[in-house]
C-alpha cells in the first residue's frame, strides 16, 4: 500500500519519534511509506520513508526554528511541534493549504496532529486516519484559537488511532467517537538492563527527567528530592534535561541536594543512566502515554510514577511500580524512602518491570495500524 503520514514538523519530539517508528515498521513490511511535512530536520532518526518538505511562503522561510528553540533535544519528551513558535510574527499564515496541496496520491492518508488533520481531510486522498496523541492541556498552551481547532479536529470524519486507553475513553466520552489503541513501543536493542552500570556512581541514585513545562511536574520532583536530602544518607540525584530547562529550574526553585546534571543525552546514554540508577521517578500531572517509566522498567530500574493517566496501560501499583497522586511531592518522598528501606519490594518491582516492558514493541504497534487499514472503511 501507498501510505502517507502528514506532519507539521519533523523536528525531534516524542510524538514525531513514535510516527517515525511506525513509518519504519510499515516500510519493513513492504509498504511504500512517505512523509509530507511543512518544516523540519529528520536526520536525527534513521528514517526509511521518503520525506517531502512543503514549499512555504517566502515570509516563513526567513524564520529559523533553531533560533526560536535553543535545544531541539529538550523536546525529546514533548509532543508539541516547535514549528508553531514560528507564527509569533504579528499575523497568521495559512500553512494548512500548501500542506494539503502537497499530500501525494495514496491508499492510506494519516494525520498526526490537530492542524494536519484538516490538511488530510481537505486533500480528499486515500483512506483517512488521525494518529491522535494530544489532549486538552497541550492544545490550551497555544491559546483559545488553536484550542478550538484542536476540538474541531475531532469532529472530522477521520478514523482515529490513539496511543492509550484513557485517550480512547476520553474521545468516546467527549466526542462519541471510537478509536483503536495502538500503544507505544520500546526500542529493546537500546533499552535493556546494563548491570555493570549500577556502581559507576556512589550512593543511592534517584533519577528524574525534567522537561520545562508546568504540567510535567518538574517543581514537584525537585521538592520531593529536597525532602529526601536530610532523610537518606548519600542520596545522589541524577537530573536529565536541557541546559535551558535546568537553568530555569534553578531560577524558580532552590535545589538543596547532591546532584549530577546530564544535558539532553541520546537514547544509548539515557539507557545507561536508567541502568545506573537505583530508582526512577516520574512526576508528570498528565500524559497521553508517558514513555520514560516504561523505558526505565526495560532497563531494570524500579519506578515511582504519578497517576498521569497514560501510564495506566502498563503500570500495576505495588507490582511493577509504585503509583502516587500527581502534585504531591511529600507522597513521592515517602514512597522513595519506602523503597530505600525495602530491598525485597525493590527487587520484585525490578523483575516485574522488565517482564512488563518486554510486551511493548513497535512491531505490536504496527500490527494495530495494519489491522486498522484493512478493516476500517473511509468515512468521507
Amino acid at each position: 500500500m501507498k501510505i502517507n503520514f502528514t506532519l507539521y514538523s519533523t523536528y525531534m519530539t516524542g510524538g514525531v519519534r513514535a510516527i517515525f517508528e511506525v513509518a519504519n515498521g510499515l516500510s519493513k513490511r513492504g509498504h511504500n511509506v512517505t512523509i509530507t511535512a511543512l518544516e523540519g530536520d529528520h536526520t536525527w532518526f534513521p528514517l526509511k520513508a521518503n520525506v517531502n518538505y512543503v514549499e512555504k511562503p517566502n515570509f516563513i522561510k526567513i524564520l529559523n526554528p533553531l533560533k526560536q528553540i535553543k535545544s531541539r533535544e529538550s523536546l525529546r519528551y514533548s509532543s508539541i511541534s516547535p514549528v508553531l513558535y514560528q507564527m509569533k510574527m504579528g499575523f497568521e499564515a495559512d500553512l494548512i493549504k500548501p500542506l494539503t496541496e502537497a499530500i501525494p496520491d495514496c491508499d492510506i492518508n494519516i494525520a498526526t496532529w490537530f492542524l494536519t488533520s484538516f490538511a488530510v481531510y481537505r486533500s480528499g486522498k486515500g483512506k483517512q486516519f488521525y494518529f491522535f496523541m494530544d489532549f486538552d492541556e497541550l492544545a490550551e498552551k497555544h491559546g483559545h484559537y488553536y484550542h478550538q481547532l484542536f476540538k474541531e479536529s475531532l469532529y472530522l470524519p477521520l478514523n482515529i488511532i490513539t496511543i492509550s486507553s484513557w485517550l480512547k475513553e476520553w474521545i468516546k466520552e467527549n466526542y462519541n467517537k471510537d478509536a483503536l489503541v495502538a500503544g507505544v513501543g520500546i526500542e529493546h536493542d537500546v533499552f535493556y538492563p546494563r548491570p555493570n552500570m549500577r556502581n559507576n556512581i556512589e550512593g543511592y541514585k534517584v533519577m528524574g527527567i525534567f522537561r520545562g513545562f508546568d504540567y510535567k511536574g518538574d517543581s514537584d520532583l525537585i521538592n520531593a528530592f529536597n525532602i529526601l536530602a536530610d532523610k537518606i544518607d548519600g542520596i545522589k540525584v541524577i537530573i536529565v534535561c536541557s541546559k535551558d530547562t535546568f537553568n530555569g529550574l534553578k531560577e524558580k526553585i532552590d535545589i538543596n541536594l547532591d546532584y549530577i546534571f546530564y544535558e539532553s543525552p541520546n537514547d544509548d546514554k539515557l539507557a545507561e543512566l536508567y541502568s545506573s540508577s537505583d530508582l526512577f521517578v516520574f512526576a508528570s500531572h498528565i500524559e497521553g502515554y508517558g514513555l520514560p517509566p516504561l523505558e526505565a522498567m526495560a532497563c531494570g530500574t524500579p519506578v515511582i510514577t504519578t497517576d498521569c493517566r497514560g501510564v495506566r496501560d502498563y503500570v500495576v501499583d505495588g507490582e511493577n511500580s509504585i503509583l502516587v497522586p500527581p502534585k504531591q511531592p511529600s507522597v513521592i518522598a515517602e514512597c522513595i524512602i519506602k523503597l530505600y528501606n525495602n530491598p525485597d519490594l525493590t527487587e520484585k518491582m525490578k523483575q516485574k518491570g522488565i517482564e512488563t516492558a518486554k510486551n511493548f514493541t513497535w512491531d505490536r504497534v504496527v500490527d494495530v495500524f495494519e489491522k486498522a487499514f484493512s478493516i476500517t472503511e473511509n468515512k468521507n
